[in-house]
């Protein structure tokens, strides 16, 4: 009498298992089925603000419901960072992600977030950096701001954001042969362009799409890479200055790869909009296409390069 209670039970467990089974493809089937948290880590007006609201509308469409942004500044980003790194894996918060900033505002800290351990969406565009300098100044090209510097060691001022703006600077600033002051702004570049439209600094430096849409009231002096941006004509690249910014999209670890899966496939949605594309294109932007796997890869090589 044992054995037909034993199989009974067996079928059972198997029936309730097949249950919990459809129950589960069922709930992620109906993903989403509410509002989605959109993290920026910087203030408004930056890259990771732009990126934010060129892309909200798409989403909202390819999702079906409404995509909030929110507001988590500091730290270079970090705050923002840490504020997804806890939220609850569910697919329902979702943050920018700006390589290099999120491995370098990590590095040799106890920030509280990993790098490598976010699900990564998805890059969506990538710029070079650019020295600017606000209109008026009296350096009117590189030149005559790479003599002001050495004939004034340290005492020029040059503004970027955070840790991530120090690094990429020193690095022309090697090239150049030159010593300046650097002034790093918390916040994001949203904070960064009205210090140097303002003269409070003399010079900035941040990701050329910036040097792009504010061009009336900033001159680039050179850009980095070994061509010159067609949106900036007659700018002169530097082959050797390797400053690139990239922002994408991450959710928290141990989101399923199956929500990660379809907010890249509403990503895909968002950014292959025309009006996207104009913008994309109107501020001299590259635009991504990747998949998640790419994606991850993508931060891993920056991990590679600016961890250490």
């Amino acid at each position: 009498m044992k054995k037909p209670i034993v199989m009974g039970r067996m079928v059972l467990g198997a029936f309730a298992g097949a249950i919990l089974s459809v129950a589960a493809s069922s709930a992620m089937a109906d993903f989403p089925d509410k509002p989605i948290t959109f993290i920026v880590p910087y203030s408004p007006g930056g890259g990771s603000d732009q990126q934010a609201r060129r892309l909200q509308p798409g989403l909202e469409e390819a999702l079906g419901v409404e995509v909030r942004i929110v507001y988590k500044t500091g730290g270079g980003g970090a705050v923002g960072f840490n504020e997804l790194w806890r939220s609850k894996p569910d697919g329902y918060t979702i943050s920018n992600v700006v390589v290099p900033n999120v491995v370098i505002a990590a590095k040799g800290k106890d920030v509280g977030f990993k790098p490598g351990e976010f699900e990564y969406i998805g890059m969506t565009v990538r710029s070079v950096g650019a020295l600017m300098v606000p209109k008026g100044s009296k350096y009117g090209s590189l030149s005559e701001f790479v003599a002001a510097a050495k004939a004034n060691p340290g005492k020029l001022t040059v503004a970027g954001v955070g840790s991530t703006g120090e690094r990429n600077f020193a690095e022309l600033a090697k090239i150049l042969g030159i010593e300046t002051t650097y002034v790093p702004v918390s916040g994001g570049v949203g904070k960064m362009m009205p210090m140097l439209q303002g003269k409070h600094v003399d010079a900035g430096m941040t990701a050329s799409n910036h040097a792009v849409k504010h061009k009336a009231t900033v001159d680039t002096l050179v850009v980095a890479g070994p061509k010159e941006t067609a949106a900036l004509p007659g700018v002169p690249s530097e082959p050797q200055w390797t400053y690139t910014t990239t922002w994408g999209i991450m959710a928290p670890p141990g989101t399923p790869a199956d929500r990660v899966a379809k907010l890249n496939e509403a990503l895909y949605k968002a950014t292959a909009k025309p009006e996207v594309v104009k913008i994309v294109n109107s501020l001299g932007l590259t635009q991504m296409r990747q998949t998640p796997a790419e994606a991850a890869a993508y931060v891993g090589e920056a991990i590679k390069k600016f961890a250490n």
